[in-house]
């Protein structure tokens, strides 16, 4: 058995004496049964095609390594890999410093990086662990009282979706910014609670929800607003994992670094 793309999100069934096994372009997972066990081995790699494929192989042939993870659980039927967004808010730097002018408004599809989550199915379904797929780092948003930890990711924002590469383990996400007011908005950084977005399965490629934001000034409180339906860039979309919290939106003075505000930070 071997799937690759979208579908390496499908269930797996590991039977005993097999290991299954998903290579993603930074990052490799093992997962075998043995009897009421499950074990896990979580490695980056380097050189694996970027195609995410997912196979069963001998149990011979898993790495020789002590980072192997152990979990006692009684479900034996099928796996269920699950991509999530991350845990903490992402700053997106975009590949070059934006100003928008007033009275206009832009959208961009961002590329977000997606963790891997295993889960158990069954009568008593439990997640086993959760991995990042993609190097992050962890950083600073915001000024040192009010701030918050997040993780950092440098990225290209896209105009069109047609110079946006299909992946396993990027989801898309569309974010459309109007500037309703007198006064430019300049950015260079955009922080993203991605804990608050939900992920949608579509025919090559995984998709987040779709944010809009409605900038008033830099003294009004304006709203990033979640849209909480499948993102109408393609057909067919149907919901692959939750967001990690609901909520209708959050503050949009701590979504953007902007340039003349936090010039300093």
């Amino acid at each position: 058995m071997e799937k690759t793309g979208i579908a390496v999100w499908d269930q797996v069934l590991v039977p005993q004496g097999k290991c299954a096994a998903w290579r993603f372009p930074h990052r490799s997972i093992w997962v075998e049964r043995i009897e009421s066990e499950w074990h896990v081995l979580s490695q980056r790699e380097t050189g694996i095609p970027a195609v995410a494929v997912t196979s069963l192989v001998r149990r011979s042939q898993k790495p020789r390594s002590s980072a192997w993870r152990h979990y006692l659980h009684r479900e034996s039927g099928p796996v269920q890999p699950s991509p999530v967004l991350p845990d903490r808010p992402l700053v997106v730097r975009p590949d070059r410093a934006l100003t928008l002018m007033p009275g206009q408004s832009t959208i961009f599809f961002l590329e977000l990086p997606v963790w891997f989550r295993l889960s158990t199915t069954g009568y008593r379904p439990a997640v086993l662990f959760e991995e990042p797929l993609s190097v992050l780092t962890r950083t600073w948003f915001g000024d040192p009282v009010n701030g918050e930890l997040c993780w950092g990711l440098a990225t290209r924002l896209h105009h069109a979706m047609d110079s946006v590469d299909s992946s396993a383990s990027i989801a898309v996400c569309p974010l459309m910014i109007e500037n309703d007011s007198d006064t430019d908005l300049a950015f260079e950084k955009v922080c993203l609670h991605v804990e608050n977005l939900s992920l949608f399965r579509g025919a090559d490629r995984l998709w987040a929800n779709s944010l809009h934001a409605v900038f008033k000034g830099p003294d009004q409180a304006t709203q990033i607003e979640i849209v909480h339906e499948a993102p109408g860039f393609e057909d067919g979309l149907r919901p692959i994992s939750e967001a990690r919290q609901h909520v209708a939106g959050w503050n949009f003075r701590r979504t953007f670094g902007m340039l003349k505000s936090f010039a300093d930070i």
